[in-house]
């Protein structure tokens, strides 16, 4: 064989390693080792982390800036690393991801059959943290539900932020869920020994556990956690626009009008419509809670005004200038009387205070918008 022959065919092989290595490495790669018990009730290895993956589809899909992994199947090949698994090439990818510095996460679990109960072992690999060792169990042996349970939970020790976000929302839409095990579990993660580089995922969880606290009524906790998002030097800059959106929000809760509306101009700097095409409605929102808790219901209300030019079908606004219009009418103020209008909330909002909550100015009560 002529050497530019053997050249070109060596360059192909390598581009083949070096493609699936840069593949893999963008990737969570999920694997499920299953008994033969669990095997023979027709649950295969593939559709066992078919089921881990589709779990987790509707958190990775929720919109936000902080980056998130992308769930792949383990025993589902990539096309590169598909061409390149006959020639026994597979130790030769995982060293050039060691070479190149391109760590995948991979999420390896066992599934155990106990007799009287089912047992699911996983171990996550993450760049820059220790390995994680996980273990799930179900006496009723649902394997499906173990596999179900365990995705998440595993998740959220990839994606923090994400899973939290994810049930956060899940929270606000249902009341009937509690926020005290949802908080408990993100404190938790927040304790964790995080690592480097994490400035952005650590700074936006704390921002969601003020949201987390506030649903508690725990004030001074959203006021400190507020801040500890906002003290992280790495934070996203947009993601800052919201925390002083939230400490407006707080201040007014605690009377401090005049911080309300310093963080309130703060927030008003970053041009956000163009990520979030409803935020400039909250901005005025957050005006009209300013003066209305100043005293001034007229100027509070044109700004409600203002906020349903932005988004004409906003509920928020509409609530509170149906509050004003009850007030200004003489008739008592029941803060559960409100218009059956529907909002058109943008799926990033869930963590700004003044689209999750309702805020009587006269007394400083919140509630849950729904």
């Amino acid at each position: 064989m002529e050497l530019a022959t053997i050249g070109f065919l060596s360059a192909i092989v390598f581009g083949l390693i070096a493609g699936d290595a840069v593949i893999s490495a963008n990737t969570m790669a999920v694997g499920i080792g299953l008994p033969p018990t669990v095997q023979q009730s027709g649950l295969t290895r593939q559709s066992a982390e078919e089921i881990f993956i589709t779990e987790l589809s509707r958190i990775a899909a929720i919109p936000s800036g902080v980056p998130v992994p992308v769930p792949r199947v383990s025993s589902r090949r990539t096309v590169i690393g598909a061409l390149a698994e006959p020639l026994k090439l597979t130790d030769v990818t995982a060293a050039l991801q060691d070479l190149f510095g391109l760590e995948p996460i991979r999420v390896s679990a066992t599934m155990i059959d106990r007799g009287n109960e089912l047992v699911l072992e996983t171990i996550v690999a993450q760049e820059g943290r220790p390995l994680q060792r996980l273990s799930f169990t179900r006496t009723d042996k649902d394997a499906v539900a173990l596999i179900r349970h365990a995705a998440v939970t595993t998740f959220a020790e990839i994606a923090p932020f994400r899973v939290t976000l994810a049930q956060l929302r899940d929270v606000l839409q249902d009341p009937s869920i509690e926020v005290g095990p949802v908080r408990a579990a993100a404190e938790r993660l927040l304790n964790r020994d995080w690592g480097a580089n994490t400035d952005v995922e650590r700074s936006a969880l704390h921002s969601l556990v003020s949201v987390l606290a506030l649903l508690h009524g725990d004030v001074p906790a959203a006021r400190d956690q507020i801040a500890r998002a906002d003290a992280f030097q790495g934070a996203l800059p947009t993601a800052r626009t919201f925390y002083a959106l939230n400490g407006s929000f707080v201040a007014v809760i605690e009377g401090d009008l005049r911080l309300a509306e310093r963080e309130l101009n703060r927030a008003a700097q970053v041009p956000m419509q163009q990520l979030i095409p409803t935020f400039p409605a909250y901005i005025e929102i957050q005006r009209g809670l300013i003066h209305w808790a100043d005293g001034k219901p007229d100027e509070a209300d044109a700004a409600f005004e203002r906020a349903l030019g932005y988004d004409a079908r906003n509920r928020v606004a509409l609530v509170y200038r149906h509050w004003i219009a009850r007030l200004r009418q003489g008739a008592p103020l029941d803060v559960s009387d409100r218009p059956p209008v529907v909002t058109s909330v943008s799926a990033q909002i869930p963590g700004l205070m003044v689209s999750a909550f309702l805020l009587d100015p006269r007394d400083h009560s919140v509630m849950r918008a729904r």
